[in-house]
């Protein structure tokens, strides 16, 4: 099974998988675009809220992200409802957003609307049974690759960046190649450095989910009103790792 990590950007989605080849990457106009790179069993991790609310289902998994991130937690955004993301005019979709679940919508959830649209509408309508997309979230991959400790640096500083790029190196240190020659084939215009952090993060938790166990967090609402199961997906090391896994450079 291929197994990759997907993370939004000004181009549209930066695609990072591994396949028998090593490390790819691509840039999608659109999430539907996926099912011209996986051509056999695919799962990836995206950054992107799956299952949403409605009339009758109120999503909450974020309370309990949030919880995971403490003081890192201004890194899980409400998710909008369906309703406001199925909404073209903004005002609408926040007077919609706030009837529904007494919320506003933010700038930094409007500027993703279209993305989270995209991603809905390709989960329930998708005829592909081979491509199976799990709702993920950076830094709680980062947090239990680190063995459970919060990574407390910003991703917008040089510090950060290193000690993000620094943990991935560990675990594959192909991980790095890749990062430099995106860096090189982009533009920070279209791909910026977190996102290629990202996008990296959520690819290797992925692989190592597979390899030994993919961990979910979920809350009691857990099914959302088109049944696509509200869950956040994750892998984690044992806490005496202490070097590289050699089964995951392969």
């Amino acid at each position: 099974m291929i197994a990759g990590g997907i993370d939004g950007c000004k181009a549209g989605w930066l695609l990072i998988w591994k396949d028998q080849q090593g490390y790819q990457y691509a840039l999608l106009d659109r999430i539907d675009d996926l099912e011209r790179f996986a051509k056999s069993a695919a799962q990836f991790f995206i950054d992107i809220p799956i299952g949403l609310s409605s009339e009758t289902f109120h999503r909450s998994i974020e309370v309990k992200l949030r919880k995971e991130l403490k003081s890192r937690s201004a890194t899980i955004f409400n998710a909008p409802c369906r309703a406001a993301v199925y909404e073209v005019d903004k005002n609408k979709a926040k007077e919609l957003n706030k009837r529904i679940l007494g919320k506003s919508l933010s700038e930094q959830t409007l500027n993703i609307k279209d993305k989270i649209l995209e991603t809905d509408r390709y989960i329930i309508t998708s005829k592909s049974a081979s491509i199976q997309l799990l709702e993920s979230h950076p830094e709680i991959c980062f947090k239990y690759l680190n063995q459970g400790q919060i990574l407390m640096s910003k991703k917008s500083q040089k510090e950060g960046v290193k000690q993000r790029l620094d943990l991935l190196s560990q675990l594959d240190p192909e991980v790095k190649i890749l990062y430099e020659r995106i860096l090189t084939e982009t533009k920070r215009n279209q791909v910026k450095r977190d996102d290629i952090l990202d996008a990296l993060c959520l690819c290797l938790a992925n692989q190592i989910g597979l390899k030994t166990q993919t961990h979910f967090i979920t809350d009691e609402n857990q099914v959302d009103a088109q049944g696509i199961p509200v869950k956040l997906a994750y892998a984690k090391l044992d806490i005496g790792y202490d070097g590289i896994f050699p089964q995951f450079s392969s």
